[in-house]
């Protein structure tokens, strides 16, 4: 189990080129992947993503990829003719010289560096990809590591709660009959109150079918039944150590349906109260779940 929270970074450097990979993560309901990088780079960027890809499923993650050359590669000069002559002949033109030919470089350079060009050997793109590949790898492992970390914290602190609900639905669960037979008693007493009224009788028979039928609609067994599966479900999915918040989002939805029915059934008021108690424990572990891989 993971957080999607976390950072990581590397660093590689090989015959003087140094790469630098910073990579942070946060809450997203899918994988939103964003790489910046020198323009250098952006031939390697499909590599960073998808060693990004092979190892996180969601969040959204942001990736800062840095180079520092400090390597003695030669360099190649190119000589602008061309713009030379032009400054030789601006010079005589000015009457500085009277022969473009006697113009010195000096004087040349003093007006415009230019005529001389330089650059670097281009740096081989299997060097490049080599110290990429290794300083992603290193960011990926610490961010990954971070976000394991955060996990643990987060299942126990789900765990629990989850302890929580197990007590609550127990409650419930003891509760159950004496609310059914209370609502029993209630309704029976209101029926007989009702006909006394109406100056009305029914046969005995009809009526104790009438009250189990009436009172039979507050039962909540099954309710309670699936509720404590779905928490042996939730259980043995944050024991999972792939990706599981979605199905935990799932998992929670059945619950709370669950809770609202025994809400809407229970006609006892200390049932009303654990549900209330239930809702707000699964709330609670709704929003950390929203942080979970």
């Amino acid at each position: 189990m993971k957080s999607m929270t976390g950072f990581g970074s590397g660093t590689a450097t090989k015959d003087g080129i140094t790469c630098t990979v910073e990579i942070k993560s946060v809450n997203a309901r899918f994988l939103d992947l964003f790489i910046r990088s020198p323009k250098q780079m952006n031939p390697f960027e499909s590599i960073i993503r998808g060693m990004v890809q092979d190892r996180i499923i969601r969040g959204k993650v942001e990736v800062s990829v840095s180079i520092l050359d400090a390597g003695e590669r030669p360099r190649t000069f190119t000589i602008n003719s061309v713009l030379r002559k032009q400054i030789q002949e601006l010079l005589v033109q000015e009457e500085f010289y009277d022969d473009p030919k006697k113009v010195p470089l000096q004087a040349v350079n003093s007006i415009s560096n230019e005529w001389i060009q330089q650059q670097d050997t281009p740096i081989e793109e299997e060097l490049l990809s080599d110290i990429v590949k290794e300083s992603t790898t290193q960011a990926l492992d610490a961010l990954i590591a971070m976000r394991t970390a955060e996990g643990q914290h987060i299942k126990q602190d789900l765990l629990e709660r989850i302890g929580t609900l197990e007590n609550i639905i127990t409650k419930i669960d003891t509760n159950k009959a004496g609310a059914v037979e209370a609502y029993r008693e209630h309704i029976k007493t209101k029926i007989q109150e009702y006909l006394v009224s109406l100056e009305a009788s029914i046969s005995e028979e009809r009526f104790i079918q009438e009250i189990a039928l009436l009172a039979d609609k507050t039962d909540i067994t099954e309710e309670i039944v699936r509720f404590t599966s779905h928490v042996v479900q939730l259980k043995n999915t944050l024991a999972d150590a792939n990706s599981i918040g979605r199905k935990v989002d799932f998992i929670l939805q059945e619950m709370n349906r669950e809770v609202n029915t025994i809400g809407s059934k229970a006609m006892d008021s200390n049932i009303t109260e654990f549900v209330v108690q239930l809702k707000c424990e699964l709330e609670k572990i709704r929003e950390q779940v929203q942080n979970v891989e």
